[in-house]
């Protein structure tokens, strides 16, 4: 939307940008999406179960899968320097220079769409809390996940790659930009100017505006993690103490003690309880069985869909009536559209 909008004004550089955004935000889902999908394929066929809150300490039955979904999760979740912070941060660029846009609908647009990419990085920060580490850490929540087996040969080369490619993506934003920019000179939409920028930065329009390098960056990551574990090394004369976490004077907890799926998750249906339907069912302080549950449902199809089913019904029957089951009937339909389109055209 934001291309076509810079497009329109005559901001090539703007319109290139936007489009550049989006196509690499394609892209990387792309890689994060299916290093995700395949990472929980994994977890379902060595586990059997689909249920997030009987999972939990997969980490230690499956590391391979467990650190290589990690990196799809931290890239979906738009941090750097992996992909999914590159392509957002592309997109933030294109909504804070959309107030160069002489339309004043545009600039009473821009914050609602800063605050929506925002919301949603946060939010995907969130659920990918939620998912890894209710699936891979504490302590596993049902007896059956002890016979869990890390991920085969082939199956561990499909999430690496699609690791890779993520970290790559990252790394190297400047070489993937400037492939894209082929695309909008193609569509005609206009094109980055020539900044003259080293190949292990990226700086989208001006360098005195805004730039990035994912290199420094990962590298100062990299050095300052190495850097705290020799501290901690030489601190401690390179002496390893194991001792029991605390745990506020309680005794050994089991799995199902941990933090839960359904906890993690209780605060945004909270925040979002207008756009669902919910019942809940609160034991009282006396029930001698208590028992709680919630089912959520779905506003949308009480409302706009299951009103729409008798339409939707009677149309169908009406469109049956042409279904002869007789090809040489199918031809004559093929023909008699064919004869209209030209009538139309000619």
């Amino acid at each position: 939307g934001l291309a076509m909008v810079f497009h329109g004004a005559g901001m090539p550089a703007l319109a290139a940008l936007a489009l550049i955004a989006v196509l690499y935000h394609a892209i990387n889902h792309a890689f994060m999406k299916s290093l995700l999908f395949l990472g929980t394929g994994s977890v379902l066929h060595s586990t059997g179960e689909r249920n997030l809150g009987r999972l939990g300490g997969l980490i230690h039955r499956m590391p391979w899968v467990a650190w290589l979904t990690l990196v799809g999760a931290l890239a979906i979740a738009g941090l750097p320097p992996l992909n999914g912070f590159v392509s957002e941060w592309l997109l933030l660029q294109a909504f804070l220079y959309a107030h160069a846009v002489p339309y004043p609908f545009v600039d009473m647009l821009l914050p609602l769409g800063v605050g929506v990419v925002a919301l949603v990085a946060a939010l995907s920060g969130y659920v990918m809390v939620k998912f890894f580490g209710v699936v891979f850490l504490g302590q596993p929540r049902e007896a059956g996940l002890a016979h869990a087996h890390d991920a085969g040969f082939a199956e561990r080369a499909g999430l690496a790659w699609l690791a890779l490619g993520c970290v790559a993506l990252g790394l190297l934003p400047a070489r993937v930009v400037a492939a894209l920019g082929i695309v909008g000179a193609r569509l005609g939409v206009g094109a980055l100017p020539k900044t003259g920028a080293p190949w292990w930065m990226l700086v989208p329009l001006n360098e005195h505006q805004a730039t990035y390098a994912p290199t420094i960056f990962a590298g100062a990551l990299l050095g300052g993690v190495l850097l705290t574990v020799l501290a901690v090394r030489l601190l401690y004369h390179r002496r390893v103490r194991l001792a029991p976490p605390w745990a506020c004077g309680y005794g050994p907890l089991g799995g199902r003690s941990q933090d839960t799926a359904e906890g993690f998750g209780q605060p945004i249906r909270h925040l979002f309880t207008p756009f669902f339907a919910m019942q809940r069912t609160l034991p009282t302080p006396f029930d001698p069985a208590p028992r709680y549950s919630v089912v959520i449902g779905d506003r949308f199809w009480k409302t706009l869909y299951e009103p729409l089913e008798p339409l939707v019904q009677r149309v169908a029957g009406a469109c049956a009536a042409i279904q002869r089951g007789r090809i040489s009937i199918y031809l004559l339909y093929v023909l008699a559209t064919l004869v209209l389109l030209l009538a139309l055209v000619l």
